[in-house]
């Protein structure tokens, strides 16, 4: 997937491209949360422009939580652990999903609010 990426095509255009789009959408997912890639913000926000990766599989939502467990602890410390054992809970990509507006809460406090409007962006990409 990673070789694949190569700024202009959106994240539906590399998931096409391979042989199952769940599969795709975990290693998409594990890109991002890695750091690997990024999402580029588009210049002219039209539905064509908007790069969203394909829905993951929403059973299994293991990436999910670590990345927001992962990233909450950096950007919080010791305040975040009441919402890591909310996360921790979440069962379904809708589970998750309804603990982001307690996240964008929390993450009001957050010493680099550029880094949390970042992880904001992407769990929402991982859960769409």
């Amino acid at each position: 997937m990673l070789i694949m990426v190569d700024g202009q095509r959106t994240g539906n255009q590399l998931l096409a491209c391979g042989a199952s789009a769940t599969e795709g959408a975990k290693q998409l997912a594990a890109l991002l949360n890695g750091g690997f890639v990024q999402v580029q913000t588009p210049v002219h926000k039209t539905a064509e422009a908007v790069v969203r990766p394909l829905p993951a599989d929403r059973e299994d939502i293991s990436l999910a939580k670590s990345y927001t467990i992962r990233t909450l602890q950096e950007l919080l410390g010791s305040q975040a652990d009441g919402l890591i054992v909310e996360v921790e809970q979440a069962q379904t990509a809708a589970d998750l999903r309804q603990k982001i507006g307690k996240l964008r809460a929390a993450l009001r406090a957050a010493p680099d609010p550029k880094k949390a409007k970042q992880f904001l962006v992407k769990l929402a990409m991982v859960l769409d």
